[in-house]
């Protein structure tokens, strides 16, 4: 089977060849830049200054790196991604090399970053964001206060963005056919419309507000749904002919629970997300992919009614999420694409043997009788060591099979 044929058969149900590989293949199962770069040299290929997605610092996948570890699924860029890759895979001038933690990347030409003596780096272009010396992730002004002092936000005032540049379809329309014509590869779209992650006030002011007015909670929720449909259509009318999947994101779960209740989540957000899902299946073939971080077992069932079809990244460190009892209550209806790394369960200091061993038994696990696609657990850390990333790519390939 062809890599697309691969997946679009897991994607309905079928039993395809082998497990496909979709390491890479959106943006909640990728890499950091400089795990990435380390797996360019366990593959054997020839180091090429890796792109950097400037969403989370993590790795454009290119083509050659997905054929060298029998990947199966390739991510057209989002506007959340390196807006750049709208323009296409070979302008130059969207593009400048940038030494970062010691080593040359290649990043967007909007984005400016500096290396302080000491080692911190400073993403200029985010607000002098922080990365501080011998760490690897940046610190955000403002990204810590979970709460900020708000007025009750007026349904009728809020407008979310409904519509999608002219400009920006023909980019992803341009895009997605040559790849589409090009390669094999399945085509994931990543996330490009407006979603349900309404917050006025921050993660615990929106808390608030669902309690004490529920009702204005969910206005807003209801023109967050129209807007997104909308979006929708646009998008099939522009690459739903070569796109297989389209992602969308909202973190429910931290590592216990349902961060707030199961009985408040289905009160608020499931009428909101079955209209959702629905509406979007009616408009367009591109199955729905939720990214969902942490202990959501207690609602995947309200999901899958609600029209989940892909579920991503499966975190098995969380409470009730072993790779064993989800697949035993939900592995018939509903694709599950990640689990098969956890850097919150495997130390950094664990053998080859150890991680092979245990990527191996979760592909096995999740994999059994189909509805799999093989990743690790969200966007797998710089300090993954390179022998973790062979251990995980020699599991994957001798675990693939049905």
């Amino acid at each position: 089977m062809t890599s697309r044929e691969r997946v679009r058969a897991v994607l309905n149900h079928q039993l395809p060849d082998r497990v496909p590989n979709g390491l890479g293949g959106c943006e909640t199962e990728g890499l950091h830049i400089v795990a990435y770069d380390n797996l360019q040299k366990v593959l054997g290929l020839e180091r090429r200054p890796p792109r950097l997605d400037t969403f989370m610092t993590n790795a454009v996948f290119e083509e050659p790196v997905i054929r060298a570890m029998d990947g199966d699924i390739i991510l057209l860029a989002s506007p959340n991604m390196c807006r750049s890759e709208l323009r296409g895979n070979n302008i130059a001038d969207q593009w400048k090399i940038q030494e970062l933690w010691g080593r040359t990347f290649s990043i967007p030409a909007r984005d400016f970053f500096h290396t302080e003596p000491d080692g911190t780096v400073v993403w200029e272009s985010a607000g002098n964001a922080i990365c501080p010396a011998n760490t690897f992730f940046f610190d955000h002004p403002g990204a810590t206060d979970l709460m900020a002092d708000f007025a009750v936000p007026d349904p009728d005032k809020f407008h979310p963005r409904d519509t999608l540049p002219d400009e920006m379809l023909r980019h992803l329309e341009d895009a997605a056919r040559d790849l589409y014509e090009r390669t094999d590869l399945s085509i994931c779209l990543g996330e490009s419309i407006t979603d349900l992650q309404v917050a006025p006030g921050g993660m615990i002011g929106s808390m608030v507000l669902m309690m004490e007015e529920p009702d204005v909670m969910r206005a807003l929720l209801q023109k967050c749904v129209d807007a997104a449909l909308k979006q929708i259509r646009l998008l099939d009318q522009a690459v739903g002919k070569y796109v297989d999947i389209l992602s969308v994101a909202h973190d429910f779960g931290d590592n216990r629970c349902v961060t707030i209740g199961d009985e408040l989540w289905r009160s608020i957000y499931k009428p909101y997300y079955k209209q959702f899902f629905q509406g979007w299946q009616s408009i367009t073939d591109m199955k729905v992919n939720l990214h969902s971080c942490g202990s959501v077992a207690s609602i995947m069932g309200d999901l899958i009614e609600c029209g989940v079809q892909v579920f991503n990244p499966v975190q098995t460190s969380a409470a009730n999420m072993s790779a064993a009892s989800l697949k035993e209550r939900f592995g018939k209806d509903v694709i599950f694409w990640g689990g098969a790394y956890d850097a919150q369960l495997i130390p950094q200091s664990a053998a080859y043997d150890e991680v092979y061993a245990a990527v191996s038994a979760n592909i096995r696990t999740l994999g059994a009788g189909g509805n799999y696609i093989f990743a690790g657990v969200h966007n797998l850390p710089a300090t993954m060591p390179e022998h973790h990333l062979k251990a995980m790519i020699d599991a994957y390939r001798d675990s693939r099979a049905y």
